[in-house]
This record gives C-alpha cells, sequence and structure tokens, in this order.
C-alpha cells in the first residue's frame, strides 16, 4: 500500500477526565454513568450527534428481555433502569405482570421486554447523562490511543474543531469493535458479519385490511433486508464483510441499501412507504477482547468472579450464566476495560452478549471498574473484585445465580420453550436465491 508520512505536530488537549468512554451506544452510556455514580469525572466521546448507538441509529428499538421466560427477573441494576429510560417517553407495553419490577412472577402473562420509540429514546439518553453529570461529546471520533507502554493515556480524537487530545486515567472501550484496545495492543478476535439491515415500513393497505387499531405499533412493521442469522445461509448468493475495514463497511453499506432500493422498486405504490433508514451500519459482531478469562457458557458453572448473571435474551426460557470481572478487562492493558458485545466471550457467548440487556449489565461493570480503579490508584487487573461484586449488588445486579435457577434443568426449560414474542417482522425474499429462507 502506497503511504506518506504525516507532518510531526503539536497536538492540543480539548480535555482530561478521571474516566473516558469511548463510544456512546447504550454500554457507553452504562459506563459513563457508573462510573460518574462512582464519584468520578466523566467524557463520553460520541461519533455519532445521537447516544444509542444500534439501539437507536441502527433501529434495534426492541430491549430484549431481561427475564428467563420462566417469571424470574435476571437483571437488576442499570440493565434494567435503562429499559426504563429507554421506554420512558414511548409506547407503554411491557406486560402489566412486570410492573413495579418484582423478581418472581408467577405464571407470566409475557416476557420483561419493551419497544421504544427511536427519537423519544434518544432525548431521554441525553436528560439521562445531562442528570448524571457526563460531559457527551457529540460528533467526535476517536482515531488512536495515546500508549505509554501498558496505559493509556487517552485518546486523538477528529472533530469539527480538527485533531485533539482527551486524557484520562482509565479508559472504557464501548466502540463495540474494540477499536480502543485493538489499536493499544490487545488480543482480539475478528470475524465476518453478515448482512444483516432493516428499516420500518408504513403500508396503508395492510393496515386498512388487517387492523383499525389506533395504537402506533400495531401499524408499523419491521422489513428486514440480507441474511437472518436464525435460517441456513449457505445457499444464499449475499456476500459477508469485516466490519472493522473501510472497504468492509462501504460495501456492507452499499448492499444493504441495494437490497433495500431493489425492494422498494419492486413494491413502490401510493400508501407505502418506507419511514425510516438506519444512520450505522448494522453488524452483529465484528471484532472481540480475548481477555483474562472467556464467559462460559455453561449451566450451573460457578464463577468465583463473577460480576453478574447473564442469559440469551432471544432464548425462551433461557439458561443462566455466571459472568467474571476477567472477561471485559486484558490481560496486559492496564487501564482500559472492555464494554458491550466485544467483551471476551466467544463462539455462542459472543451471540449472547451482544443483547442490548447484556451490553448494558457489562457497561456498568466497567464503569464501576473503572472508577473503583481510579480511587484506589490501581490498575484495573488489581480492583478488589469482592468490593466491586458488593458494589454491583447494591445496585440491585445479581452476582451468582440463585439456587432457584440452577435447578431449572434443560430438560424442564425445554417443556417451556415458546416464541420469543419479538412479533410483526417482515422478511425480504430477495435476500434468497429460493425464495424466503426463514419461511414467512
Amino acid at each position: 500500500m502506497k503511504s506518506i508520512i504525516e507532518e510531526r505536530r503539536e497536538i492540543p488537549v480539548a480535555g482530561e477526565t478521571d474516566v473516558l468512554v469511548v463510544g456512546g451506544g447504550l454500554a457507553g452510556v452504562a459506563a459513563a454513568a457508573a462510573a460518574a455514580r462512582n464519584g468520578v469525572s466523566v467524557t463520553l466521546l460520541e461519533k455519532t450527534i445521537a447516544l444509542g448507538g444500534l439501539a437507536t441509529l441502527g433501529h434495534v428499538c426492541v430491549y430484549l428481555p431481561i427475564d428467563d421466560g420462566l417469571g424470574h427477573r435476571i437483571y437488576g441494576g442499570l440493565a434494567e433502569e435503562l429499559m426504563q429510560v429507554c421506554h420512558r417517553y414511548s409506547y407503554d407495553d411491557i406486560p402489566e405482570c412486570w410492573k413495579g419490577s418484582p423478581w418472581r412472577v408467577d405464571e407470566p402473562t409475557g416476557r420483561y421486554q419493551c419497544t421504544f420509540n427511536i427519537p423519544a429514546c434518544v432525548m431521554a439518553l441525553d436528560e439521562f447523562t445531562d442528570a448524571e453529570g457526563v460531559n457527551v461529546m457529540f460528533d467526535t471520533g476517536m482515531c488512536l490511543p495515546i500508549m505509554e507502554g501498558n496505559t493509556c493515556r487517552g485518546v486523538f480524537v477528529e472533530n469539527k474543531s480538527g485533531r485533539s487530545a482527551y486524557l484520562a486515567k482509565m479508559v472504557v472501550d464501548a466502540t463495540g469493535d474494540a477499536d480502543v484496545l485493538f489499536r493499544a495492543g490487545a488480543d482480539c478476535e475478528t470475524r465476518k458479519s453478515i448482512v444483516s439491515t432493516w428499516t420500518y415500513e408504513l403500508d396503508v393497505d395492510r393496515i386498512k385490511n388487517e387492523t383499525t387499531s389506533n395504537e402506533v405499533l400495531a401499524n408499523i412493521r419491521m422489513r428486514w433486508f440480507g441474511l437472518r442469522p436464525d435460517v441456513d445461509n449457505s445457499k444464499s448468493e449475499i456476500p459477508t464483510f469485516y466490519g472493522t475495514t473501510a472497504d468492509g463497511v462501504n460495501d456492507y453499506v452499499h448492499l444493504s441499501r441495494t437490497l433495500a432500493l431493489d425492494y422498494l422498486k419492486k413494491h413502490d405504490r401510493p400508501g407505502y412507504a418506507f419511514l425510516t433508514m438506519p444512520a450505522i451500519p448494522q453488524f452483529r459482531m465484528t471484532r472481540r477482547l480475548k481477555g483474562l478469562k472467556e464467559l462460559q457458557c455453561v449451566e450451573g458453572r460457578y464463577e468465583e468472579h463473577s460480576v453478574g448473571i447473564v442469559i440469551h435474551c432471544l432464548e425462551n426460557p433461557a439458561a443462566v450464566y455466571e459472568f467474571p470481572y476477567e472477561a471485559v478487562i486484558d490481560a496486559r492493558i492496564e487501564n482500559v476495560a472492555a464494554a458491550g458485545r466485544m467483551v471476551s466471550a466467544g463462539g455462542r457467548g459472543w451471540e449472547i452478549m451482544r443483547c442490548i440487556p447484556n451490553c448494558v449489565f457489562t457497561g456498568q461493570v466497567a464503569g464501576t471498574a473503572a472508577a473503583m480503579a481510579v480511587r484506589g490508584g490501581v490498575p484495573l487487573q488489581r480492583v478488589d473484585v469482592a468490593a466491586l461484586q458488593q458494589n454491583l449488588a447494591d445496585t440491585g445486579v445479581v452476582i451468582h445465580a440463585p439456587e432457584e435457577l440452577k435447578h431449572n434443568s434443560q430438560k424442564e426449560r425445554l417443556s417451556y420453550r415458546r416464541a420469543s414474542g419479538v412479533a410483526s417482522i417482515a422478511t425480504d425474499s430477495l435476500s434468497y436465491p429460493k425464495g424466503d429462507a426463514a419461511g414467512h
């Protein structure tokens, strides 16, 4: 590749903070709030002009279930609190049985989940971060970490003011792609992603023929383009792409919009319209940390350093796993913690940890640990894990799986298995050479 030498120049320091969070998705918002609540100064850098990441700009506006499908609430802390924030000015669709935040519901009438309105969620997140005292910098993209040995002093950024630097004692990488950790030299795994993109549509004819409801959610439907992870894509001609290269991102965007345009050309008519298009590429998994420890998806496994229990939120009912603290930190880099889908969880664990409740949960873990490391003057690898567990538990996080959940055998769960309840999805048949592989 042809190269050019950049002129040496003096870079201004735009800000200094105790904890710097890079990435304003829900994992980053949770990390920033958790750190601020633990008494340190926090700056959050977001490359777009809206918080929420895939949940807002990526149109993933379903806050997936935080219960196991058998009536047990799995998540407390910020994973539950941010559901309420996202939902604050939106549709009132949390099942009545879960209102009031019970830990146990006998014979639940639905999962503890919600759908939220995207613009309302963006503004609610603004309100939330302002109230927590987080300094949010929009339209500011991270370029490179500033490294001194195994310590990250901060990051170089680019925005309308040009290139500058933000310095920090601790950094939380909430980029979704491990951009800070990878560029700092952490051990990471990279994989290609399927094209899996969606928009929302309004079809007046369908409304007239199928429903007379005045409820907004009854009249808006998700339209899915590309490949779905729950079907066999082996016969599809659609390629996969790396979300960690410029070419990969651009090719993904071009193809996803081509699929959408092809559909629109065939179905364009009076009374039909796309309501929105995603403002960021909807990559599922791209690059993740290979940390001090990996999430082990083994039911009943006890993790001494568990900082909370997690589930695959799309399973119904769902198995419960304990998540180790060491899965958010690198073996060598002393002051950068991972948050969100790029924590140390490979294979099936990667798919599990990309769900919104797990991203928020790991954000709380990373932000809390970073604040404790700042206050204790220690690297992340020397944070007192027992104190971290107590700190998280005091906010409502369940640290270890209760005996009641351990005794839910796989056979018992399978006997209750049913559809997840995430409804109103229409699949684009153009994605598959032999019709709709999802069977819709």
